[in-house]
């Protein structure tokens, strides 16, 4: 079974990929002594992507405070401490926000990701 975050962060890269909107993704830091050429980041086929763009839109429609947190730190790489500063929280209610955020995430897309990759 693939894990949540894995799988929000391959998202993450597809997405980011598509929004460039350029076929060669970024260099990754990669492994030291490896060949630079080759990307270590996992990305998802385009009908995953999909599958999770549609569980995020539903928590979207379903609790906006939590897409938020959660597109922050995954699409927008900001950290639970950054958003918790920003918003006056402490970072730990930001954090059970994300990993509410997660698992309602994880309950839309569970059947369909649930073998190993």
């Amino acid at each position: 079974m693939r894990g949540t975050k894995d799988i929000l962060m391959a998202w993450k890269n597809t997405r980011v990929l598509k929004r460039i909107g350029t076929e060669y993704p970024s260099k990754s830091a990669g492994i030291e002594g490896a060949l630079r050429d080759f990307d270590y980041r996992q990305y998802l086929t385009e009908d995953e992507a999909q599958i999770v763009d549609n569980a995020v839109l539903a928590l979207k429609a379903d609790n906006f405070e939590y897409w938020t947190v959660l597109t922050s730190f995954y699409l927008r790489e900001i950290s639970c401490t950054k958003q918790a500063k920003v918003l006056g929280k402490q970072t730990t209610e930001i954090t059970k926000i994300l990993l509410a955020a997660e698992c309602f995430i994880r309950g839309h897309i569970i059947e369909l990701f649930s073998k190993a990759a």
